[in-house]
């Protein structure tokens, strides 16, 4: 019974999935979502609003600084979480006494 019900849901999920990829705008099309006034405003914004030299480093630290940081945020977890894997338990010192 728990092999046909994972089965079933691994299933669904496939579904979803390829739905979700058909659903997807086709490549190349100006119509897409990135291809919208967010993206023109970046270009020709950047450099006034932040007075930044470069594009790229505007729109990185001034527009998305607080997604930048919390991306840095979860780089750092996640060497520590590796780091602390790799490092493993070591076994305490026993002592008897008596």
């Amino acid at each position: 019974m728990k092999k046909l019900s994972s089965i079933l849901i691994l299933g669904g999920l496939l579904a979803i999935m390829i739905v979700g990829v058909l659903e997807l705008p086709a490549i190349g099309n100006p119509d897409n979502p990135s291809q919208n006034e967010v993206a023109q405003y970046y270009i020709n914004n950047a450099i006034d609003d932040t007075m930044s030299p470069n594009t790229v480093t505007a729109v990185l630290k001034y527009y998305r600084g607080v997604d930048t940081f919390l991306e840095a945020g979860v780089l750092f977890t996640s060497i520590v979480a590796v780091i602390s894997v790799l490092r493993g338990n070591k076994p305490k010192n026993e002592t008897n006494e008596g």
